[in-house]
């Protein structure tokens, strides 16, 4: 049996995922020696991100409705704001995106113009707005790094199954037909297994499904991941599924799937295969019985050789590597994933775990390792770095993990430093006992406190995940948490945080009572729902939380030098903050080295306008627009299952109730050097061009009457510092 393993569309772009290398390294040690597998993720993201392709972009949107049209119009209402943001960015630096854009590619790809910290963020936020520039095409569908999403609801299989044929607004249609098909067709597979772990992956699975069928019908196509876990019971009750899938693997998918191949391969009874969800030929759908897991110490080291390992967009590769599987502790109540990738917590030994590392290290020539667990087990806490050193294996690596206080000692932190481990993240969430003992973490807030305050002292980076509006969580505890992390900011680099949402998997869905949720909102068309909006009778109301979120996210970027606007792409770009730590040995290293040094020279005495900039002028503010855009809280709309587009109730509700944006000038600036977009208003466009590289600072602020002055003098300085402005001596 041909078997071809699939990820698909949509996840990070700067690293390969786990999955189908797991897979692909076990069917072979099992003599199943037809094995292909196919990265779509990343090839979508390369064949999107082209000249040719962009250009294609520019040419369909600019034969839509068009910014002269906004222009003329006397007010934007909220669509038309949102319309007029994204035009006039594509009407002043489309093509310089869609020329360049091979370019950010090799930046990101190329180790010294990586590392070359004013070239990485200019070939990210090239990277961003190519990808903003190529969804315009499909609006109001948004691809970018971090996610894909449509107006249709991934909540509703009904809209799902409508999405995959929607040529509109679906990107992946032209991309599945045009590239991906005819190497599937060249390999021509009988079975094809699609790993799904994001949301995100459900309408491009589906959408590349049907079109597989209609090529060749016989072609069996099972589906396997996380998300199948949450949703393929309930996927499974919709028959027009059946016409695009062939069977579902739940949990672990290397036993499932090999009885599958051994099956189809020769009596083709189906009833056989562990951990199945399948269609038999009377149409009734079955559950078969689930299998005991296989051993984790019996697996083979994932095979990454058949990836295109030189087209993930990182000038180095971090290859991810389990040594473990499910949850050594599995007792958090608001977390289901130790029940749906287990079942149960096993690990493969410590000696097995470094040999894994030896092995891809000689094989790829790769030093840099992300362990994809849950959390690093208190066992492997002291073991796996002295079996690192021991072993001599010149690696890094970093880790999520749980605030041990009693096994992170200053001798064993000293060890994992030395053995490679350069960042740490770990569950924080709260730091309020009441609040982590309601949430079963296990931990006292004052000794995890400590704990990481050691961690960072032993060179290693600090990041925490924080959880605001854990039900009867108060405003007044969730803004303790805030005060902590502030007042330890010296201990900390990363904090993530995301606002608590209501798993029906969880243990505290099963006892809502004991946690005062009064009531939850199921969407009566949502037959995928998994996450609930609910009221509780205590703490924080569910706007109370998002306005607690909006203020911790702008307390982190006032705060921790990752999160400040020119730094945004570590925290966004999956790998690459490690990179960096790497490159630069520590933290500290990388705030003396790379963060601390300025961006920009001081504003020189006779400074002059930077020939590099872009400009086109506006009919409206544009600053004002990015504002008003910028606070729409999507989270006090209708709930929408891990997304942040506008529904079209809301929409329409927003057209009709938010003020309009009337007629008032604006300038929008492109830095061609750095990829920024500024919006400033005419007075300061004036300013700038002032500044000519004859006339003094003191000489241009004269030219403003007198009571404004001061206020000129400090906006040449903000220009200056953000690189609009160069001295005599930078243009030679």
């Amino acid at each position: 049996m041909k078997t071809l393993l699939v990820y698909p569309p949509q996840g990070h772009f700067t690293q390969p995922y786990l999955s189908i290398p797991s897979l692909a390294a076990f069917l072979r040690q099992q003599g199943v020696k037809d094995v292909s597998v196919l990265d779509l993720n990343i090839d979508a993201y390369d064949s999107f991100l082209t000249t040719a392709r962009l250009r294609r972009s520019l040419d369909r949107v600019r034969a839509g409705e068009g910014l002269a049209s906004l222009e003329a119009k006397e007010s934007l209402g909220f669509t038309e704001m949102e319309r007029y943001q994204l035009l006039s960015e594509i009407a002043l630096a489309g093509d310089e995106i869609a020329e360049r854009i091979e370019e950010a590619k090799n930046v990101l790809r190329n180790r010294e113009q990586f590392y070359d910290y004013q070239r990485y963020l200019w070939a990210g936020r090239t990277m961003e707005q190519g990808l903003r520039l190529f969804s315009a095409e499909y609006a109001p569908t948004k691809l970018s790094a971090h996610g894909f999403v449509m107006q249709k609801r991934i909540e509703r299989s009904k809209e799902i199954v409508a999405a995959i044929d929607d040529e509109r607004e679906n990107p992946f249609l032209e991309y599945f037909r045009d590239r991906a098909m005819p190497r599937i067709r060249e390999l021509d597979p009988d079975v094809i297994g699609i790993s799904v772990t994001f949301p995100s992956q459900a309408i491009p699975v589906l959408t590349l499904a049907k079109l597989v069928k209609q090529w060749k019908p016989s072609v069996h196509i099972t589906l396997g991941g996380g998300l199948l876990a949450y949703v393929a019971e309930k996927l499974a009750k919709r028959p027009e599924v059946w016409s695009l899938i062939d069977s579902f693997v739940l949990l672990e998918g290397e036993g499932p799937l090999l009885r599958l191949i051994e099956e189809l391969g020769g009596k083709k009874d189906l009833s056989k295969v562990p951990n199945l969800i399948w269609c038999n030929s009377h149409g009734s759908v079955q559950k078969n019985e689930q299998a005991e897991p296989l051993d984790i110490k019996t697996l083979p080291t994932p095979d990454f050789s058949d990836l295109p390992l030189d087209k993930y967009f990182s000038p180095e590769l971090v290859l991810p590597l389990a040594a473990t599987r499910g949850c050594y502790w599995g007792k958090c109540v608001f977390c289901t994933l130790y029940t749906v990738i287990g079942p149960g917590y096993r690990g493969r030994t410590i000696e097995q775990t470094v040999d894994d590392m030896r092995v891809l290290k000689d094989r790829h020539g790769v030093k840099n390792f992300y362990l994809a667990i849950e959390d690093l087990p208190p066992n492997m806490i002291r073991a796996f770095p002295r079996e690192i050193l021991k072993q001599k294996l010149d690696v890094h690596w970093w880790a999520d993990s749980r605030l041990e206080h009693e096994h992170y000692t200053p001798e064993v932190l000293e060890e994992m430093r030395a053995s490679g481990c350069v960042r740490l993240a770990f569950g924080f969430e709260s730091s309020v006992n009441r609040v982590l003992d309601r949430m079963c973490k296990g931990v006292e807030a004052e000794k995890g406190v400590e704990l990481i305050r050691r961690v960072h002292d032993a060179g290693i980076s600090v990041t925490l995940y924080v959880m605001l509006g854990f039900p009867t969580e108060t405003k007044e505890e969730a803004l303790a948490t805030l005060n902590t992390i502030v007042e330890n900011q010296r201990w900390i680099q990363e904090v993530s945080v995301r606002v608590f949402y209501l798993d029906e998997r969880s243990e505290i869905f099963q006892r809502r009572q004991e946690f005062d949720i009064a009531e939850i909102f199921p969407d009566p068309e949502a037959d995928l729902q998994v996450y609930y909006d609910f009221r509780t009778s205590s703490g924080m109301s569910r706007r109370e939380a998002r306005d607690v979120y909006l203020e911790f996210t702008r307390s982190l970027r006032s705060h921790f030098p990752v999160f400040q606007n020119t730094n945004m792409l570590y925290h966004e770009l999956k790998s690459h903050y490690f990179l960096y730590l790497v490159r630069h040995g520590s933290w500290q290293g990388l705030k003396t080295e790379v963060l601390d040094r300025p961006a920009t020279p001081k504003l020189s005495v006779a400074p002059r306008r930077s020939a590099r900039l872009a400009t086109r002028e506006l009919a409206f503010d544009r600053g004002e627009i990015d504002r008003r855009l910028g606070a729409i809280d999507s989270f006090t709309l209708r709930p929408r299952y891990q997304s942040d587009l506008v529904d079209p109730e809301d929409r329409a509700r927003l057209d009709r109730e938010l003020a309009p944006e009337t007629r008032s000038p604006s300038i929008l600036i492109y830095d061609r050097a750095n990829g920024e977009l500024r919006a400033v208003t005419p007075d300061v466009a004036e300013l700038l061009e002032r500044c000519d590289g004859k006339r003094t600072v003191e000489q241009v602020v004269e030219l403003v009457p007198q009571p404004h002055r001061d206020a000129a003098l400090a906006c040449v300085r903000e220009l200056a510092e953000a690189g609009m402005l160069i001295g005599e001596e930078q243009s030679r």
